[in-house]
């Protein structure tokens, strides 16, 4: 869900290599009420649920993107662009490749709850929030 609908991607599966590589289609949707029952007539239902909140930043005249992701579990910084943009722009950031983070926000949640002796949720939602699954 997004400020203007819905957004539906298709992630296909990450390619090995120090970058997560992986082929990605997106489709808008204005109203988020038929995204969910089209899902839902398929045989769809909601099995975990995140929020986050997503700042995205530019450089004019780059193809790349610095995206800053506010979640439940800490703030992390996406770099979206080819693997040559990904390094330069980490070391500008003065990242280092051995924290290069790969893992989906699944897969941290479910860490964070380990490392915390947490009990996964449905969700890694912010407290508050109506609705979960």
């Amino acid at each position: 869900r997004t400020g203007r609908g819905c957004l539906l991607t298709y992630k296909g599966t990450p390619e090995p290599g120090r970058h997560k590589t992986r082929e990605e289609l997106e489709a808008e949707f204005a109203g988020e009420g038929a995204l969910e029952s089209i899902l839902e007539r398929l045989g769809f239902v909601p099995v975990f649920r995140y929020e986050k909140y997503r700042t995205e930043y530019g450089r004019p005249g780059e193809e790349g993107v610095a995206t800053l992701d506010e979640t439940p579990i800490g703030v992390f910084v996406e770099l979206e662009g080819s693997g040559g943009w990904i390094d330069a722009a980490a070391r500008g950031l003065e990242f280092e490749e051995d924290q290069y983070i790969l893992a989906s926000y699944v897969s941290l949640y479910l860490e964070h709850c380990a490392a915390r002796g947490l009990a996964p949720g449905p969700g890694m939602v912010f407290p508050g929030t109506p609705g979960e699954p």
